[in-house]
């Protein structure tokens, strides 16, 4: 019984400290400047953007996060914490990884999500913008979406294919056009429990990208719910993945 009590002490001392160690990595990484990109033509994408691992004598890449529909909110701050944590994953995975990268959150709101083409255009237009701001590095821009944000960056790297190295596309189906030439990878995270119907065409779409040319890697999971799904998304075999890719310019 001791040894028991004695087993349990220090596992929840791991696991506080874990948390803390976690809690620490966010307060001090996430430090989200709030901007905003301008136009005449299509008004103003309000944005949140971060710079991980400042290092002067690199370019660093472009790591775009969309977020899901349901985490919108009426302002430019809801959708940091949206689908469950998985922005704070995001930038405790580049910050632990030593990654030199400027990532950014645009705030989709509504009217955007009601207008996909005009979002389209303002988000290729922030990317633009971004690159020539900020020294990106031009071959090393990845797109990350969940669920409505997943369907978006399948309309931005459809739009412009000269933009991704890679995108990830979690809970929704990759509707990448057959015109699109084959110029970077994509990933693409799903679970048969989501919607079948939803999970077939993601499979069969996935199935047809690999056909054409693509570098693929579909992750599969079984009975895991949609907010399951676009939680699990952010892991680190399938950033390590997403981000080993860069275009040849």
């Amino acid at each position: 019984m001791r040894r028991l009590t004695l087993l349990l002490t220090a596992l929840t001392t791991i696991l506080l400290c874990s948390a803390q160690s976690l809690k620490i990595k966010r307060a001090e990484f996430e430090q989200w400047k709030n901007s905003s990109l301008k136009s005449e033509k299509f008004g103003s994408l309000p944005y949140r953007i971060a710079h991980i691992n400042d290092q002067s004598d690199s370019s660093p890449m472009l790591v775009v996060w969309l977020h899901g529909g349901h985490s919108c909110g009426e302002d430019n701050s809801s959708h940091i914490g949206d689908n469950y944590g998985a922005v704070a994953r995001l930038s405790v995975y580049l910050q632990s990884n030593n990654r030199n990268a400027i990532l950014v959150a645009p705030h989709l709101n509504e009217d955007m999500r009601n207008n996909t083409t005009a979002a389209t255009v303002a988000l290729c237009r922030l990317i633009d913008h971004l690159i020539v701001s900020q020294g990106i590095d031009p071959t090393r821009v990845y797109l990350i979406g969940a669920s409505f944000g997943g369907m978006m960056a399948t309309k931005v790297a459809s739009a412009r294919p000269d933009i991704p190295a890679a995108v990830e596309i979690i809970g929704t189906v990759p509707h990448i056009e057959a015109t699109v030439p084959a110029q970077f990878a994509v990933c693409c995270v799903a679970s048969d429990a989501d919607n079948p119907r939803k999970f077939e065409r993601t499979a069969d779409q996935m199935y047809r990208l690999d056909s054409e040319g693509y570098k693929t890697r579909f992750v599969e999971y079984s009975r895991l719910s949609h907010r399951d799904i676009c939680e699990r998304g952010i892991d680190t075999k399938t950033l390590d993945w997403l981000f080993s890719h860069s275009r040849n310019r």
